[in-house]
């Protein structure tokens, strides 16, 4: 892990700091925060840093942290390890509930990411999945919103009608899958591009963000920043620094995905054209939403809502959960 920030380091920042028009480093406040491998999110982290989006905003962001277990990389933002932490709204909802010191930034990604996938031909809907193998993440907030969404949607519940087979990566119960290990997987995309171009057999049996706009009529928010309160009291103003910083970014990843990812591919560890496959499927989409706007906010509410009323969450979020 330390030779590979170490080489992110070297990467990014020399080159990045050559721009004479941008402000110093040591002019503006630092924030440190981390990634998760393989996948399409240290392209977006790669893309923010080598534009130059952080200091033009006048904020500094360190190189990211690389990680690749999901339970280590969620662990060490509760303990303090660093500033900043993607991932998916309701992981950081339970733990601001549990007392943890966490506001959530922003949305970056939305939930067409989500996806259910099999090579089964006797497994043609959600409902084929009763009393079959499921391979999940289950120490991921994915798991607990994609089981609470098919449950009010459709009626099943994954936990007690399929056998839940426990992955730590995405990448992980596609795998199985593959393998013939487990019939269908949760999973998110890259992986599920990853799958489909080791095996063409692969399909996807639910797009989440689909099935959510379908019964509730909006895009579903899923991925995005969440921030310590002890990094915002160190830099007061630094929220609007950063929803301009990651405004830019997702608006770039949008406008050359092909770019983007062609020169990220030492640290996403996947060849560009997988991404850009992603893309091109609809599934991986870039739609930044900064909760200081009233309509971002109440979507994650409503989508809170939702888990509170399937017993997934304790209560829904207010307020106190974003970022002012």
């Amino acid at each position: 892990m330390q030779t590979l920030a170490g080489t992110a380091a070297t990467s990014v920042l020399p080159g990045a700091a050559r721009s004479d028009d941008l402000p110093k480093l040591t002019d503006v406040p630092k924030l440190t925060w981390a990634t998760f491998t393989p996948g399409f999110v240290p392209a977006f982290m790669e893309c923010t840093l080598a534009k130059g989006f952080d200091r033009k905003n006048g904020v500094a962001l360190a190189p990211p942290i690389p990680y690749s277990s999901l339970t280590t990389y969620y662990g060490d933002f509760v303990a303090g390890g660093f500033d900043m932490c993607f991932g998916s709204w309701d992981t950081f909802a339970v733990r601001a509930f549990a007392g943890v010191p966490v506001k959530y930034l922003c949305g970056i990604n939305p939930g067409n990411l989500l996806n259910i996938v099999t090579t089964s031909d006797s497994i043609r809907s959600v409902e084929d999945l009763r009393g079959k193998t499921l391979a999940a993440p289950t120490s991921s907030g994915t798991f607990r919103l994609m089981k609470s969404l098919v449950r009010s949607f459709y009626g099943i519940d994954l936990e007690k009608e399929t056998s839940i087979q426990t992955v730590d990566h995405p990448l992980g119960g596609v795998t199985l899958v593959l393998a013939d290990r487990a019939d269908a997987a949760m999973t998110w995309e890259p992986s599920v591009a990853i799958g489909m171009s080791k095996n063409p057999k692969l399909r996807v049996l639910l797009n989440m963000g689909e099935a959510y706009e379908k019964h509730e009529g909006t895009v579903m928010p899923f991925l995005g920043l969440a921030i310590r309160q002890d990094a915002l009291d160190k830099h007061p103003g630094i929220a609007e620094r950063l929803y301009r910083t990651f405004a830019d970014a997702a608006a770039a990843m949008e406008a050359d995905p092909q770019g983007a990812y062609a020169a990220a591919e030492k640290e996403t560890r996947l060849p560009a054209s997988t991404l850009v496959k992603a893309t091109q499927s609809g599934r991986l989409r870039y739609r930044f939403e900064s909760m200081a706007d009233p309509k971002s906010r109440q979507a994650i509410i409503r989508s809170s809502e939702i888990l509170v009323a399937e017993k997934d969450l304790p209560k829904p979020v207010d307020a106190s959960f974003f970022v002012g």
